[in-house]
């Protein structure tokens, strides 16, 4: 298939579409978008994982993945192919403004919360994803005009669908809201090592208004949170999680377990291993 394929990659301004074939030469590896994107897998099978839950999906599946970190796992004796669309939060609204507006669409809480949703592939959106998949095996790239009109059909499928409600619930809350939620945001991603910028970007901030809305809500800085925030997390499976201590470190997101050990003894007067052998 990959050698038939002229045109991998498409974008105008914050759209991209992407057709891909897994390069990875790793099992696991951790990625990060300041974009929500669409997979929808053409053969092969992959896992995406958050800090409490995976998804594996294979041909004919489809996620929508939320603008952070996620950690990607592959099955190295599988060719893996995929569509990919990485929409911005000023597309949804741009294209749903006056029809969410318009229809009712009922709210969710989980459309808060979820950092990655299952995409139930209706006939119309299998429709829409062959259709776009001719167009990376067309000689002739495709105008911006016809790209733009995609992905309105796309977002239109999904909150159209009563199978895909949650999502529906989530595009909606995105496009009547001009910025995203800080603490979903920090909550969904304090385990995983992004810059300062990085999460600026995700919350749509400029760095300086990030540290000032942060430092509003939590009242303190977002290193000092981060880190408070693993060191609570790295507890809570000390008590649950049978991993071993160097696991758990790695997972709450200290990449040297001698400083997460040093940190956890300031915090709760003991090590890690002395800890869990108390509770």
């Amino acid at each position: 298939m990959k050698s038939e394929i002229v045109y991998n990659k498409f974008e105008v301004g914050n759209l991209l579409f992407v057709e891909y074939k897994c390069p990875l030469s790793q099992e696991s590896v951790e990625i990060w978008s300041q974009h929500d994107y669409i997979v929808y897998v053409l053969s092969g099978e992959k896992t995406w994982s958050t800090r409490e839950n995976s998804w594996k999906v294979k041909q004919g599946e489809a996620l929508y993945i939320k603008k952070g970190a996620t950690i990607i796992k592959q099955k190295f004796e599988q060719d893996f192919c995929m569509l990919g669309f990485f929409i911005s939060d000023d597309i949804i609204r741009l294209t749903l403004n006056d029809i969410v507006k318009k229809r009712p669409i009922k709210n969710f809480q989980e459309a808060d919360t979820f950092v990655i949703n299952p995409i139930r592939v209706t006939n119309e959106l299998e429709t829409f994803f062959q259709s776009v998949l001719g167009y990376f095996h067309n000689k002739d790239k495709p105008l911006e005009s016809i790209l733009e009109l995609k992905t309105k059909e796309l977002l239109l499928n999904i909150i159209n669908s009563n199978q895909n409600y949650v999502l529906a619930s989530y595009l909606k809350n995105t496009t009547l809201n001009e910025l995203p939620s800080l603490p979903n945001i920090m909550e969904a991603n304090f385990c995983y090592n992004l810059t300062l910028d990085q999460f600026a970007q995700l919350c749509n901030r400029s760095t300086s208004s990030f540290k000032r809305d942060f430092k509003n809500h939590y009242k303190s800085s977002p290193g000092k949170w981060i880190l408070n925030r693993r060191l609570t997390r790295a507890a809570q499976l000390l008590k649950t999680d049978v991993g071993n201590i160097s696991q758990i470190a790695y997972d709450c997101g200290f990449e040297n377990p001698a400083h997460f050990s040093r940190t956890f003894k300031t915090k709760y007067g003991a090590t890690p291993s002395a800890y869990k052998k108390s509770l």
